[in-house]
């Protein structure tokens, strides 16, 4: 009888540990599933999503996401706040314009259906970029109201749009006080800000007295102050996320053209990377292979190279809004995207086999709402897509 104990009870721990072992492989191989993720912009708001009930809206977002599953997503890139609004229920932000009319929550609702199909949702803030300035004067609230009324240097108009200024603690604050609010209020996955950090035709008078006061106590270029500006509010953001949920991911897609990322919008990916102050990287790589400047091998390799033994997971974002279209800066090969119906195909593919994070697309509308003077272009790119994935 002790016999037959024993035995049973090492055939209950051999199947304890093949369980255990099966469960951490499933663990490990779903966390080295690349990420396929797709962008729902502000503008697909506008353009899709206007006078719909929430019935319609709930309908409407399942469709959406059984769209972006054909392609074989597993993120959405999800905007939640464009122009120091909100496509939720904010305490400190407006209404969007594109959600204005809505009784319900855009964000919950596709939250619903985005988890329901198994996708991950990382809601997308755009860290500075404001009203215009007609825009302002009834839509602006809270201390963007008082400081754009008290003509404060905390937010400054830049061609007709106000844009925040980091170089004040209090800015940083309300910036990192609307990420903070989705994480605490809904259930997403991560953050993920873009490239709109200081407008591209910053002036010397955008923030010359904020300047002054520090190159008072350390000598420093007002361009350098400026990158040092934007590392303190992806620190004070990438901080304050992560002690709300250490599981969160925390991710920024600049720019695709480095030189224009640290000398116009004053960001510094080489920074944040070296700080740890970022999960991973979504430059935006929104280029043709034949681009006489920026073509898109080389510029992947620059990436790659700038993220190499690092733990920043590099996951490059992908123009799908260029499929049919003429590139008009790409000179010679201006017809590149008119031209050949393979090149997103073709990218995933390269994308995968060299750095297998993962990539995304820029945008569902482009994909599945495309003009039609592009629609059979946009339609092959599909097929395409889904040979680059296995899924034709």
């Amino acid at each position: 009888m002790k016999k037959f104990l024993k035995a049973l009870l090492c055939c209950c721990l051999l199947a304890g540990c093949s369980s255990a072992s099966r469960t951490s492989a499933a663990a490990s191989a779903a966390a080295e599933t690349p990420v396929r993720a797709m962008w729902f912009s502000w503008v697909e708001y506008r353009d899709l999503m206007q006078g719909l009930s929430a019935q319609q809206f709930e309908e409407k977002t399942g469709q959406i996401v059984q769209d972006m599953a054909s392609v074989g997503t597993n993120e959405i890139y999800l905007h939640a706040s464009a122009f120091t609004d909100a496509f939720y229920d904010s305490r400190i932000y407006p209404r969007s314009t594109w959600a204005a009319d809505t009784s319900y929550d855009p964000l919950a609702l596709f939250l619903k259906a985005a988890h329901a199909a198994g996708m991950k949702v990382n809601a997308w803030v755009n860290p500075m970029r404001s009203y215009t300035l007609e825009e302002a004067s009834s839509q602006a609230s809270g201390l963007i109201q008082q400081w754009i009324q008290e003509n404060s240097e905390k937010i400054r108009p830049v061609d007709g749009r106000y844009y925040l200024n980091p170089a004040y603690a209090d800015v940083r604050e309300l910036i990192v006080s609307i990420p903070l609010e989705i994480v605490r209020s809904y259930d997403v996955d991560g953050i993920i800000l873009d490239d709109y950090f200081y407008p591209d035709k910053t002036a010397y008078n955008f923030d010359s007295y904020a300047w002054s006061q520090k190159n008072a106590e350390q000598e420093i270029s007002q361009e350098d102050f400026r990158r040092e500006n934007v590392n303190t509010l992806v620190r004070e953001m990438h901080d304050a996320l992560k002690k709300e949920n250490p599981d969160l991911t925390f991710g920024i897609s600049p720019a695709g053209n480095l030189d224009y990322d640290v000398n116009t919008v004053f960001a510094d990916p080489a920074a944040w990377i070296k700080e740890g102050t970022i999960d991973y990287l979504a430059p935006q790589l929104y280029w043709g292979f034949d681009h006489p400047t920026k073509p898109f091998e080389d510029t992947l390799k620059q990436w790659e190279d700038l993220t190499a033994g690092t733990d920043v997971k590099l996951i490059p974002a992908l123009a799908a809004y260029k499929c049919g279209v003429a590139d008009t800066w790409a000179q010679d090969a201006a017809n590149e995207w008119i031209d050949k119906d393979d090149i997103l195909g073709r990218q995933i593919a390269m994308v995968l086999q060299r750095q297998k994070a993962g990539y995304s697309l820029y945008n569902y509308e482009s994909l599945f709402a495309p003009d039609d003077g592009v629609r059979e272009n946009v339609d092959k790119e599909i097929v395409n897509i889904k040979l680059a994935l296995g899924l034709q």
